[in-house]
């Protein structure tokens, strides 16, 4: 008779040949596949599939980033937006185009505050996006702050002349 040894490895290697019946689903594969949906320009379809990466994974900073952005698209769904960028950033702090975004709904909630210093992150995190000085720009102009109005939108033109003349070389 096998020991207890042979028993337990001949039951491990039974096991490493049954099929999986219930496959844990991808959070990673959901994500992109969502994100495929958003780019063909389904909103609603991209939405749907952003909760259900979610469901997967509710701690996965790139499905809030994409469900808050969608919702940005949807007329009545501001604060879900702003809910789920906000996620966005507290899960990953280096996720410049989550701040970005996130300066985007809160400057349409009109809470500039915020998204003043969501552009300010997104734009420290990631100097290429120089689009962040330009609405911070606008947020200033908004709150009627002309002078640091006009001077962020002079380091947007400083900068964007920059970027587009490293292109050339």
């Amino acid at each position: 008779m096998p020991g207890k040894p042979a028993v337990f490895f001949a039951c491990i290697l039974a096991l490493s040949f049954v099929p999986a019946i219930h496959a844990r689903p991808n959070s990673t594969a959901a994500y992109k596949s969502a994100e495929s949906i958003a780019m063909s320009g389904d909103v609603d379809g991209a939405i749907a599939a952003f909760r259900k990466t979610l469901a997967i994974n509710p701690h996965y900073a790139l499905a809030h980033y994409g469900l808050g952005k969608a919702c940005l698209y949807r007329e009545g769904m501001l604060k879900e937006a702003i809910l789920h960028l906000e996620e966005s950033v507290d899960l990953d702090k280096g996720l410049a185009r989550g701040y970005f975004y996130l300066g985007i709904a809160c400057m349409l909630a009109k809470r500039y505050g915020q998204s003043l210093n969501a552009f300010r992150e997104a734009y420290k995190l990631d100097r290429d996006l120089v689009e962040a000085l330009y609405n911070m720009s606008v947020v200033y102009d908004l709150t009627k702050q002309s002078n640091n109005a006009f001077k962020a939108y002079e380091r947007y033109l400083l900068e964007k002349n920059k970027r587009d003349s490293d292109i050339l070389f």
